[in-house]
């Protein structure tokens, strides 16, 4: 790491801390405008601003109490919706764009399907071409907030005569659309669903809300995930939002469940592996800060805080003795603030589970870490080079 932390009187920090000072329990609109929900992106979305900037914009809303936009809108602001400054035209942009900022509209990825399993090539869900529209039917599944979003980043297979990998499609839908099902899928956290299944029957979107070409849909979701996996690459208790392991353990203290040695060697070990991911996050900033590009570090920090958060969890509910059974949100004592959706030890620990399987499973990462980090030899698909209407008659043809 190579970088200093922006001083408390850096004249930027002032400025926008005077602003807030100004303008109190601001709007997301009014954030909007300002620059200050997407600042790295380029006006008149943003500010271009470097990740300094960035770093001291979060700390000074942080200081203010005031809930991130990112934290309302997560899908929108961190994963899709900088794809259009990428690959997405400026109709799309005008159109997408502002109420995405202002979290007037919310958005979901509609990317995994029933039959898939771990591997988003093997996509089904169809869109064919009838003039000025696309008519997309098939099936999703495990779409978070599909069920509160306005707009749906959706994958599908355009070209079943190409290899899997190179016949898919990205399409920007609304989620009114008429043909779109949505229906929540209840965990067991008892809490409001998180994850839906998504039914779309003969459901017609404009041709002028497909993003990129034709065939470019696989290049701009690996672009999309290799953005959320670099977010969660940080100490929270799941994908790098909650309570960390320095409160964890501060928790353990105040309530004197640190003295049974066999919680407490735990939770060392806790803590080791937190600073670890606070380093790598810290890492990744100083390689953005100095011009270095972001590489797979996502994929590593990934396949590192998904387990690290379910064992925080786990030993925080398990150091209650037999009070863990129940549900009970005052599992440990935590500071006053806000922790985003995964706010209290109880509920991360009923979610945990779902985090090494979402946004790439354990499997999938170490594949990839082990293929473009390590340089082995990749693992063998023999459908790589089919077309995808042939995948499975070669079997039955030998």
């Amino acid at each position: 790491m190579n970088f200093d932390f922006p001083a408390e009187d850096d004249p930027r920090r002032i400025e926008i801390r005077q602003w807030l000072e100004a303008n109190p329990n601001p709007s997301f609109r009014q954030l909007a405008e300002r620059g200050y929900t997407a600042p790295n992106w380029p006006p008149p979305w943003g500010l271009s601003a470097g990740p300094e900037l960035v770093l001291i914009l979060d700390e000074e809303l942080e200081r203010a109490g005031i809930a991130h936009p990112r934290s309302k809108n997560g899908i929108g602001l961190n994963q899709c919706g900088q794809s259009l400054l990428t690959w997405g035209t400026e109709e799309q942009r005008q159109r997408f764009l502002p109420p995405a900022l202002a979290c007037e509209e919310k958005w979901c990825m509609l990317f995994s399907e029933p039959s898939g399993g771990s591997d988003l090539g093997n996509l089904r869900t169809t869109a064919r071409r009838d003039g000025d529209h696309y008519v997309i039917n098939g099936q999703k599944i495990w779409n978070s907030h599909a069920d509160r979003s306005q707009v749906g980043v959706i994958i599908v297979r355009t070209d079943s005569s190409a290899p899997k990998h190179k016949g898919l499609s990205v399409f920007l839908l609304e989620m009114q659309t008429p043909g779109i099902t949505v229906r929540p899928i209840i965990d067991m956290t008892g809490e409001e669903n998180e994850y839906n299944e998504v039914l779309l029957d003969n459901v017609r979107v404009p041709a002028v809300h497909r993003l990129g070409p034709e065939g470019a849909g696989w290049r701009i979701v690996i672009e999309q995930l290799q953005t959320e996996r670099q977010g969660m690459t940080k100490p929270g208790a799941v994908w790098g939002s909650g309570p960390t392991a320095r409160e964890l353990l501060d928790g353990l203290i105040k309530t004197g469940r640190i003295k049974d040695p066999l919680i407490r060697d735990e939770a060392a070990q806790l803590y080791i592996e937190g600073e670890i991911l606070r380093l790598l996050t810290f890492r990744h900033l100083s390689n953005k800060i100095n011009g270095k590009p972001a590489g797979l570090e996502g994929n590593i920090g990934k396949m590192m805080a998904s387990p690290h958060g379910q064992r925080m969890s786990d030993l925080a509910k398990r150091s209650q003795g037999v009070a863990g059974m129940i549900k009970n949100k005052d599992v440990l004592p935590l500071p006053d603030k806000n922790y985003g959706l995964f706010s209290d030890w109880d509920y991360a620990y009923w979610f945990s589970s779902a985090a090494t399987l979402g946004v790439g499973t354990q499997e999938i990462l170490k594949n990839t870490i082990a293929e473009r980090v390590l340089g082995l030899p990749r693992d063998t698909d023999p459908t790589a080079g089919t077309p995808y209407n042939q995948v499975g008659k070669q079997f039955k043809a030998a």
